[in-house]
């Protein structure tokens, strides 16, 4: 009997053990590449899945314009990985500059080319997106400053947008005239959008590394779900379980009993770092070292940590709440730059109830 009671307290020990286990993962991942099939990279299909492949990413979308890429249709590593999966996707290239990855799907979006109100351009491109079985990303908004918080505030069912693009000509941070992508965020949380923040590469070049090319490894997100597939990973970007960076890694990004806990990766994030595709944003500040904010509504800085840790209390004084990770050093070339990771704005107003 003693045996048959310690067998049944262990077992009663495993199961509680996996009824608080976690069963998630992180997948990192790039939803904007593109081949020699747009007309101006350079490189093929099987060359860019096999860089994002080499380089420990866990899937890839090979978004082209206009072009519906079958992951069927393209030749895989030799080697690969049983943790790497191509996402079918496209870039829909619409008029007025108006570019939306379309994640996901099961064909080509079709588009209507004779709109002119760039609202109704995005809101086709989702409604497109939605229509093929898959989600909406609207890509680089700062692109010749193209598309701005008005034009995206009317649009019904979008949930992501590029807040950071790795191409040089995509104008992340604006100028003296033009907002930051990152102020656009905040209008648009602060307005009430249900929006999260994407980065991606839309890397272009393979076959040179140098900071005037459009080379692959200079953002991604990093993804929380179940399994590596393409509809949990879709899924879970669509609500927001993932972090952007543009170098840094984080060990935990998560809301626990009302508490949005922020942890650094150091080490991955140096050995990140390494990476000669990476380029930081220059900046004048000379305090090198990381800092952890936690943001709210039109902006406003609600807490300011100088660690590799920081936690911040949710409550419904700010109708979200979202965090920014930065990392400043001295490159030996550029001066001094800075690298990023966002976590996704946490709500407490009735946004997501309405939605």
């Amino acid at each position: 009997m003693r045996i048959f009671r310690i067998l049944f307290v262990v077992i009663l020990i495993f199961l509680i053990l996996q009824g608080c286990r976690d069963d998630t993962t992180w997948y990192r991942g790039n939803t904007h590449a593109h081949t020699v099939i747009c007309g101006h990279a350079d490189s093929p299909p099987e060359v860019v899945t096999k860089w994002y492949h080499d380089h420990g990413y866990n899937f890839l979308i090979l978004s082209e314009h206009n072009h519906f890429i079958d992951p069927d249709s393209v030749k895989m590593p030799e080697n690969r990985r049983d943790d790497f999966i191509l996402i079918p996707g496209e870039e829909i290239t619409g008029p007025k500059i108006v570019h939306t990855t379309a994640m996901n799907i099961r064909n080509l979006v079709s588009q209507q080319l004779d709109l002119e109100v760039k609202s109704e351009i995005i809101q086709n491109h989702v409604d497109g997106s939605l229509g093929a079985g898959g989600n909406a990303i609207l890509n680089h908004p700062n692109y010749r400053y193209a598309v701005t918080a008005a034009d995206i505030l009317p649009v019904r069912k979008l949930y992501m947008f590029e807040l950071f693009n790795g191409h040089p000509r995509v104008n992340n941070f604006g100028d003296d005239e033009h907002p930051t992508t990152e102020d656009l965020w905040d209008e648009l949380l602060t307005e009430g959008m249900i929006i999260y923040g994407v980065s991606s590469d839309d890397a272009h070049h393979f076959s040179k590394i140098d900071t005037l090319y459009s080379n692959p490894g200079r953002g991604w997100v990093m993804v929380r779900a179940s399994e590596l597939t393409a509809g949990t990973i879709t899924e879970a970007m669509n609500n927001g379980d993932f972090y952007a960076s543009s170098g840094i890694m984080l060990r935990r990004s998560s809301v626990s009993k009302g508490i949005y806990h922020i942890e650094i990766d150091q080490e991955k994030t140096l050995r990140e770092l390494a990476s000669p595709e990476l380029r930081g944003k220059r900046v004048s500040e000379k305090e090198d070292g990381f800092v952890i904010e936690f943001i709210g509504p039109e902006g406003k800085v609600l807490s300011v940590t100088k660690s590799t840790k920081a936690n911040f209390a949710v409550n419904d004084s700010y109708a979200y709440v979202r965090a920014k990770v930065t990392f400043r050093r001295m490159h030996q070339d550029r001066g001094m730059e800075e690298f990023y990771a966002w976590g996704q704005p946490v709500f407490t107003d009735e946004r997501m109830e309405n939605d």
